[in-house]
């Protein structure tokens, strides 16, 4: 048994036809038949029956199902060695969800372009459903996302983020800013800006929690964004209060430009990114690179 009968037995699947598949491999019909007939020989049974549609026994569809995986297996390897012989260079094609996006494009850019100039990074956005088409589709390599916006498949691998804090953020002189007991009432004074896809039903419930009854929090709510950039940067330049990922708000919190309300007691809401690829697919050096920068900036401090 060899590979090129493997090949020459999917073939021969896949065009239910010698005639078709021989044409397809560039072989003679006689000469497909012996290879077809060897392969049986060598598993020790007959793979197919002679009919018209070319039916398979019940060994023949245990061998498909393996043939198909050492098919893709044999593919991968030789797609190994090319990535392998390309450490320095190549591209890589990831697709970021909105918060990911405001935590991780500049620094991915900015390390990309200082560490390993000759790889040439693609980053994109867009709909949970049309960035998993994406993925399977191969046009991106990996994602990095909210967890809830994967669905349990067994297609997907996962590599899960550590959790990452949500709060309250207010520009530097901001009234609040020294609140460390902030009460609805307060917050009520001001609008509130959020990302649309961080308030999830939990998230909702536990702020209803926290501040108390008749409480509805989303009455707070003014502004809703999924470009976490501007909404950041309108509660820099006015009293507008965000809330979300503090992670978002990182850079503006160290130059002092925003302050992180610090509540008692602890707020304890948090969320959860995932950085997902296929399953079986060789990553490109250049993407596991690229993936514990995500793991660094990710997981970066809160305060």
């Amino acid at each position: 048994m060899n590979l090129q009968q493997l090949e020459h037995f999917l073939v021969l699947v896949e065009t239910r036809s010698f005639s078709r598949a021989a044409a397809k491999l560039h072989l003679t019909q006689p000469a497909l038949s012996r290879s077809i007939h060897a392969l049986e020989e060598a598993v020790g049974g007959r793979l197919l029956e002679r009919d018209k549609g070319k039916t398979l026994t019940a060994l023949g569809e245990l061998a498909l199902v393996r043939a198909r995986r050492i098919r893709v297996e044999l593919a991968e390897l030789c797609r190994s060695a090319t990535l392998l012989a390309d450490y320095a260079g190549g591209s890589v094609r990831l697709g970021l969800g909105p918060t990911p996006t405001a935590i991780l494009s500049l620094p991915l850019l900015r390390e990309m372009m200082q560490r390993y100039p000759a790889v040439k990074l693609l980053l994109s956005g867009g709909t949970p459903e049309m960035q998993l088409q994406e993925l399977r589709d191969g046009a991106v390599d990996a994602l990095v996302v909210h967890r809830n916006h994967i669905p349990a498949d067994p297609d997907l691998h996962l590599r899960f983020f550590p959790r990452t804090p949500l709060g309250f953020v207010v520009r530097a002189g901001h009234p609040l800013a020294s609140e460390s007991a902030l009460q609805f009432e307060a917050l009520r004074r001001y609008a509130v800006a959020a990302s649309g896809r961080a308030m999830s039903d939990e998230v909702m419930h536990r702020l209803n929690a926290y501040f108390g009854p008749p409480v509805h929090f989303v009455e707070a709510i003014q502004y809703q964004s999924n470009d976490i950039r501007a909404l950041v940067d309108l509660v820099r330049t006015s009293d507008t209060v965000f809330f979300g990922v503090l992670q978002v708000a990182q850079p503006m919190i160290q130059r002092g430009e925003l302050v992180h309300i610090d509540m008692r007691p602890a707020l304890e809401l948090s969320s959860q990114f995932v950085f997902v690829t296929l399953e079986g697919k060789t990553l490109p050096p250049a993407l596991l690179v690229l993936r514990e920068l995500c793991t660094e900036y990710m997981s970066g401090p809160a305060d």
